[in-house]
């Protein structure tokens, strides 16, 4: 196979911008920077073959710089709306990359290009909501692929609960980052609780001071998004099927409240579940006015955008990112970034600094599989404790100097 020269993208010709994108990401990402020096010299992927599924950025650019210098080929592919045209053009061009992703992509496009990053056959995969174990375990095609893989990482909350729950293991370790208390607190709660903010301020440039914010959902992520935005001055209503989980909304400070009467009175209202079908034609019927919907979970999949559409008499792109839904005479609904993840399809994501950390567990990993799977169980698992506490103290080094 021709790596160099097997790849679908928007635009080879970008390269250059998203090589700038890539290099000030490397000079803020140490930890991975350094694990890609020693990858460097060590070699522990020569001869072998990683297919991802991830978002595709110029902080995953420097991680697959660092999978290369320590010997693998590489496939991947992105995800709806996130991809950043540029840094994938640089990754074809700068380092021959195997890459099929686009940032105007539709699901089914996403699903083909999955499907082609698993044609490489692969000895190891990291996947991004599980639809590469997916494919694995419920496509024929693919099927000879539970006896060939060595293990697998998984990155999300999402793509944990859908391995397990749709039985997508069994032949294989796979390494759940998200699993990891340094994923759950540093990535999802600072990181995406920032960069849902910030993505949602880009877009619409609006004052959240005052503003009526629902978030649905109170996770890691979820609470993270919660405690940003009562720190911009939002008055945050919590919504969430939990009753644990509402009681420790309600004990950190937040109101809680149903769905239904929750969106109906909502300036604002960001899913963070995980889940699709969060939000409806019922609750677009209720909300006021002017309200804005924005999705910060794995895919747009939380806000039933086909109904939203159906039920509008017009709709019209009066920014980017913001789609204005008119409904009725008197009431029109903005939906940010088409669904898609705000933080990521709006803005530039996590903090550089945060992915770091995140993206190192990523490496650790597939570096701990592709040496010694044989030593774990062929089951969704913790990653090995002693990785975690290395790149903690890598992030204490770089970030606390101590």
């Amino acid at each position: 196979m021709n790596y160099e020269k097997t790849y679908e993208i928007e635009d080879i010709n970008l390269a250059p911008s998203g090589r700038k994108r890539i290099e000030w990401a490397r000079a803020n990402m140490p930890i991975t920077h350094s694990i890609g020096e020693r990858f460097e010299r060590e070699k522990p992927f020569q001869g072998k073959s990683i297919s991802i599924c991830l978002h595709l950025e110029a902080k995953t650019g420097v991680w697959l710089e660092a999978l290369r210098k320590g010997g693998a080929e590489i496939a991947i592919t992105g995800s709806p709306g996130t991809t950043q045209d540029d840094t994938a053009a640089a990754l074809v061009a700068d380092m021959g990359i195997s890459v099929f992703t686009r940032k105007n992509e539709s699901f089914e496009e996403h699903l083909s290009y999955c499907e082609h990053v698993l044609e490489f056959t692969p000895d190891l995969i990291a996947d991004n909501g599980g639809d590469l174990h997916h494919l694995i375990y419920q496509n024929s095609e693919f099927s000879h692929l539970q006896t060939c893989l060595v293990g697998a990482t998984e990155e999300t909350t999402t793509g944990a609960n859908r391995i397990r729950r749709e039985e997508l293991t069994g032949n294989f370790p796979t390494f759940v980052i998200n699993d990891t208390q340094a994923k759950r607190i540093v990535e999802n709660r600072f990181g995406v609780g920032s960069s849902v903010v910030d993505g949602i301020m880009r877009a619409t440039n609006i004052m959240l001071h005052g503003k009526r914010a629902v978030v649905i959902g109170y996770g890691y992520c979820g609470s993270g998004v919660a405690q940003r935005l009562r720190g911009l001055g939002a008055h945050v209503v919590v919504v969430d099927a939990n009753p644990l989980t509402r009681l420790e909304a309600h004990l950190e400070g937040f109101q809680t409240a149903d769905l239904m009467n929750a969106v109906s009175v909502a300036d604002l209202v960001i899913t963070v579940t995980g889940e699709s079908g969060v939000l409806g034609a019922e609750h677009f019927a209720v909300m006021q006015d002017k309200a804005i919907i924005a999705n910060a979970g794995h895919f747009a999949n939380e806000i039933n955008i086909d109904a939203l559409a159906h039920m509008s008499v017009a709709t019209s792109e009066i920014r980017e990112h913001i789609t204005a839904h008119t409904v009725s005479d008197d009431k029109t609904l903005y939906l940010l970034a088409g669904g898609n993840p705000v933080n990521l399809a709006a803005g530039d994501g996590n903090p550089i600094e945060i992915m770091d950390l995140g993206l190192a567990l990523q490496a650790l990993s597939l570096e701990r599989l592709a040496l010694c799977a044989t030593d774990y169980e062929s089951t969704p698992q913790i990653v090995p404790h002693d990785i975690e506490n290395l790149v903690a103290e890598g992030a204490l080094k770089y970030w606390a100097k101590v």
